[in-house]
């Protein structure tokens, strides 16, 4: 095998690392603006420095866009993709177990701030 087969075939095992990874910080940067309110309410921080980051609401629905791109990117690698995911690290059934984790918790942090008033109202 040469050189250029062996970098592409490191390439193809590190594309769902990159996704699910990008995945998780376009969540993390979607919620960025109800991050106050989650601070205040499981902590009882109470910053004025805090109330700055409701400024970055613009970001919620492209940063949730771009953690789906990346979600799709990793379910065609995964699922769909003719070429097989190259690993050394672990087993493809272990990527998928590890892209359904991820996708859970992704969907946990881009809704959070839709559920979370609703679970305080019942209280």
């Amino acid at each position: 095998m040469s050189t250029g087969q062996k970098s592409k075939a490191k390439l193809s095992g590190n594309g769902i690392g990159w996704s699910l990874g990008g995945a998780m910080l376009a969540a993390l940067g979607a919620g960025l603006c109800c991050l106050a309110p989650l601070l205040y309410l499981l902590f009882g921080v109470s910053a004025a420095a805090l109330s700055s980051l409701s400024r970055l609401s613009w970001l919620q629905i492209p940063m949730s866009l771009l953690a789906f791109c990346f979600l799709g990117i990793g379910y065609y690698r995964l699922y769909l993709s003719k070429r097989p995911v190259c690993t050394r690290i672990g087993s493809l059934n272990g990527q998928r177990f590890l892209y359904w984790a991820v996708l859970g918790m992704v969907v946990l942090l881009l809704s959070y701030p839709f559920t979370l008033p609703l679970l305080l109202e019942q209280l």
